[in-house]
């Protein structure tokens, strides 16, 4: 049976821009409808239809943000971040090179280039390249409280938790 960790919420800057992008899109098209409504006669309700469409499409980009989770059930580690998944046996990590960071002062463990993933201020989650060029899978709500997990392949997987370091000794006891 799997146990789930404790993660951090969302940061307010992630959230902010998700509201900013959920409500000034749609409004702003709204805006734009009403202000073409004459001179698009008949076709108004096909832009009526375009903004339901781009209301969706937001939706479809937002609402993942909080498909999250972390799982350990004593040999498979199991991350869910938005639309990633990525399931490992513990054996698979190298827990003596593991460590809690912050990404804000270990710039190397910060993500420089999306390759497959979800990116928001203060928000990363899949398939990232590093500042050092190290591929990493993410899950990283709190830049402050990263667990770094070197993986057998040569990707990092960077975690956020409530309590990083309580993590790791747990994945560290579990391992012995």
């Amino acid at each position: 049976m799997f146990r789930n960790f404790a993660l951090p919420p969302i940061g307010k800057s992630a959230i902010w821009f998700a509201v900013v992008l959920g409500t000034l899109v749609p409004a702003t098209t709204a805006l734009v409808v009403i202000g073409m409504a004459d001179a698009l006669g008949d076709k108004a309700m096909v832009v009526v239809a375009l903004q339901a469409v781009v209301a969706l499409l937001v939706l479809a980009i937002l609402l993942p943000m909080w498909r999250r989770q972390v799982a350990f059930d004593g040999k498979q580690l199991r991350v869910k971040a938005t639309y990633y998944s990525r399931q490992s046996p513990l054996s698979d990590f190298r827990l003596d090179e593991a460590r809690v960071v912050d990404t804000r002062e270990r710039t190397e463990f910060k993500p420089l280039v999306k390759t497959n993933g979800f990116g928001l201020p203060g928000f990363w989650a899949g398939h990232f390249l590093l500042r050092d060029k190290r591929k990493a899978f993410c899950l990283v709500t709190d830049v402050g409280k990263v667990l770094a997990l070197p993986h057998a392949d040569g990707r990092v997987w960077l975690l956020s938790f409530e309590h990083p370091q309580a993590v790791l000794d747990i994945l560290r006891r579990a391992a012995a």
